[in-house]
């Protein structure tokens, strides 16, 4: 990049979000203890961190200059430990079962297995300790988190694992080659314009699918194939039309929600492009399809082409969401001997401002001009939770129905309704409702 451009993209970011945060001085957060009122006595804290290499900054581990100023101002030794990213539940609930974990603190995206901890009782309930205007000075990125997992009306999670903003945002991604060979109008021109959305999508992925060498078969496709051939790749794109697999009703309860019009839409729009239009196959970076529906920025880092990025589409022009995959939280097992000390320790740890520097090198490393920036940077700023957290719990028991409508073996309202009854019992086993 060039290094005059990255200077005022850097400037961008500093004028858009210097906030008080960015001050060296620490001041806890309403509820929280200062480091002089806490001491551990010369104990260690372990610090779990689950697959956070591409999420937080430092790879969610607290950086060593933090560690040496937290040991001796709370009077602790700070161990860390990688959980990986297989059986972390079970890595946490036997840690918790041999009384190992009285002073860890777990930070890990939900998708490793938070449902199945929290239902089975071994997570603290923090809002039970700290008070509702904590939750209302985190940063968006990790306030949203910590509510989009609430646990009958808990919050389990607190502190920073994100500050600034969660990197597991998804975007389109196209081949601004193909656009201009074309001579088809450029998506974030028209995303600018207020007028992205799923149909002017479709539009393009129609226009660009051809027959390049004559011998009556596509060589060049609208969408790849890969980005929309799983159920898993459905759930992420249909966030960005708001759709979830369940959605809580107006009286707090679980229900599912893949049977609304917001996810029949996707569902529909996807079986429509591989076997209406027969607009899916080849691969963006191949060079061979015009769309990939749905990536995370570090995901494209390995991106040979001359690629533009935009929203995911919704079907209605103008309306962007920002889907995430990851909901990351800090949570304290069931047994924490210390809990509020524990809670210091961490705030003091980690930081909004840590967010900064990491988004600067999300610039520097990912980001190839000002476009990339902007549609990104407004990602930042709309966020409020867009995502499907129910990947370690209930994807699978929807993947068959799914698969039989982008397969074209059924329609999306008939395969949703099929699988309704089966995934609300697993729901109301789930949230005890």
């Amino acid at each position: 990049m060039n290094l005059k451009r990255l200077f005022l993209l850097t400037l961008a970011v500093s004028l858009l979000f210097v906030q008080t945060a960015l001050a060296q001085d620490y001041t806890p957060r309403p509820g929280v203890l200062s480091p002089e009122q806490v001491d551990f006595g010369g104990k260690t804290v372990t610090i779990l961190v689950g697959d956070l290499g591409y999420t937080g900054p430092n790879g969610g581990f607290p950086s060593e200059d933090r560690i040496a100023e937290a040991e001796a101002l709370f009077n602790v030794k700070i161990a860390t430990q990688s959980l990986g990213t297989s059986g972390v539940a079970d890595t946490i609930t036997a840690r918790i079962l041999a009384g190992d974990s009285t002073l860890d603190i777990i930070r890990m995206p939900h998708r490793y297995g938070y449902y199945s901890l929290v239902s089975a009782n071994m997570l603290l309930p923090i809002s039970d300790i700290l008070p509702a205007e904590y939750y209302e000075t985190l940063p968006n990125a990790d306030r949203f988190c910590i509510e989009k997992l609430q646990y009958q009306n808990k919050f389990y999670g607190f502190g920073i694992v994100y500050g600034l903003f969660n990197s597991t945002m998804m975007f389109t991604f196209y081949n601004r080659d193909i656009i201009e060979r074309e001579g088809l109008p450029d998506p974030y021109d028209l995303y600018l314009a207020g007028e992205w959305s799923l149909d002017a999508m479709t539009e393009l992925a129609m226009a660009a699918t051809r027959d390049l060498t004559g011998d009556g078969v596509p060589d060049q496709f609208g969408i790849e194939e890969g980005s929309i051939s799983h159920s898993n790749r459905v759930f992420r794109i249909a966030g960005a039309n708001g759709a979830e697999l369940a959605k809580p009703d107006s009286d707090g309860k679980w229900v599912f929600a893949y049977d609304q019009p917001e996810a029949l839409e996707i569902l529909s729009i996807i079986a429509k492009w591989r076997y209406d239009l027969k607009v899916a196959g080849g691969s963006l970076n191949g060079g061979t399809a015009l769309f990939n529906t749905h990536n995370h920025l570090a995901g494209a880092r390995n991106y040979t082409i001359n690629w533009g990025m935009v929203p995911i589409p919704s079907s209605v022009p103008g309306v962007y969401r920002y889907p995430v995959f990851d909901f990351a939280m800090n949570m304290l097992p069931v047994n924490s001997a210390y809990p509020e000390g524990l809670i210091a320790l961490t705030e003091f740890l980690f930081r909004e401002e840590d967010g900064y520097d990491y988004l600067e090198y999300y610039i520097n490393a990912y980001m190839k001009d000002e476009k990339h920036f902007r549609v990104y940077e407004a990602g930042i700023e709309n966020w409020q939770g867009e995502g499907d957290p129910f990947q370690d719990m209930f994807w699978s028991q929807a993947q068959a129905a799914i698969h039989s409508v982008i397969q074209g073996t059924k329609g999306a309202a008939q395969a949703m309704d099929e699988i309704a009854p089966a995934i609300q019992a697993l729901l109301d086993d789930l949230f005890k409702q």
